[in-house]
């Protein structure tokens, strides 16, 4: 048993070590791809600066982390009845089939290949058997669904990995999403003296503050889909490791009915340059200013129920409006905890 005291010092540590290692990286990037010319135009800005982007790549980093994870001694070797060796090679593996699929995406543009790609990111949890087919629902409790479990891990890998991708729409707002899923989780792995749970969600959670200072408004950097790739597939790798599947799903409720609203509203899956060029975008930018299209056949997005709900607005008002609506999902998800765990 570890003392609390070797506990926080361990957290803390590895907290920092991966918070200035992602920023440093994050810096060094950013200067690289000024030099290289990796650039996209900040869409929503009056004046559309060019700003360097795939930098989720940094993220990758994150990989040399959690091999370091084998080496604490502190932690046991068992987590949940799963080998830790086979966690951290599932963990790891996702993060780099996930990165790949989203780098080569922003390279070639794979269109709606990568959707089916993302399948691939399911294969880690079944070649190291990553997962305990056991799901706590609330007022019930734990339940063995030792058949369906794998099935339900096949279909919600590439919603959120997709789910993930498609809300990364302006400065911050991603990572904000992802920090808001990430963050009750964290808590509640404190609540129920999940050492190990805790230590894999430390790592996400500081590589994902280092990055959203960068990506935050206004955005010095953008992470492409190499990044919102390979945070969806780091966040339902440790939903699933962890076993707080329900928190995660209501704090990621948001995130969720994002892309349902759009894949509804255009009546399939599109590319986003298929979607605006057949049914155009879900609002425009006027002087700095967002605004949304009032066509009907417009994609429906949060974005565009938000300036609808609250009128037009800049952008760094669109992006609070974000922040308030995934902290409120945030402290819903910490509160549906006590119904799961403490009934």
């Amino acid at each position: 048993m570890v003392t609390i005291k070797m506990d926080i010092i361990t957290i803390f540590l590895l907290s920092a070590s991966v918070l200035i290692s992602v920023y440093i990286l994050a810096f060094m990037y950013v200067s690289y791809a000024k030099k290289k010319g990796i650039l996209a135009p900040d869409v929503h800005k009056k004046d559309k600066p060019l700003i360097p982007t795939r930098g989720g790549i940094v993220l990758l980093i994150l990989v040399i982390f959690y091999a370091l994870v084998l080496g604490i001694n502190d932690l046991p070797r068992i987590h949940r009845g799963i080998p830790i060796l086979n966690e951290v090679l599932a963990i790891s593996s996702i993060i780099i089939i996930s990165s790949i699929i989203g780098y080569i995406d922003d390279v070639k543009d794979l269109g709606l290949k990568k959707v089916f790609l993302s399948v691939l990111i399911v294969v880690p949890f079944y070649i190291f058997h990553a997962y305990y087919p056991r799901l706590w629902i609330p007022f019930i409790g734990r339940i063995r669904i030792t058949i369906i479990y794998p099935i339900l891990i096949l279909l919600a890998v590439p919603i959120v990995v997709n789910s993930i991708n498609m809300i990364d729409t302006h400065n911050g707002v991603m990572l904000t999403g992802v920090i808001s899923v990430l963050a009750p989780m964290l808590l509640w792995s404190i609540i129920l003296n999940d050492y190990v749970a805790l230590i894999y969600l430390v790592i996400a959670l500081t590589g994902a503050i280092a990055m959203f200072i960068w990506n935050k408004y206004p955005a010095k950097l953008f992470l492409g889909n190499v990044g919102s790739y390979l945070l969806g597939g780091l966040l339902i790798a440790l939903i699933i490791i962890s076993g707080l599947e329900f928190i995660a799903f209501v704090a990621m409720l948001p995130i969720i009915l994002h892309g349902f609203y759009l894949l509804t509203s255009i009546k399939g899956v599109m590319t986003r340059q298929v979607i605006r060029s057949k049914v155009g975008g879900p609002v425009i930018v006027e002087d700095g200013i967002i605004k949304p299209v009032l066509d009907e056949k417009a994609p429906f997005t949060l974005t565009r129920l938000l300036v609808l709900a609250f009128g037009p607005m800049t952008e760094r008002d669109l992006v609070k409006k974000y922040y308030i609506l995934f902290t409120f999902s945030s402290l819903l998800a910490f509160i549906t905890g006590f119904l799961i765990y403490m009934i």
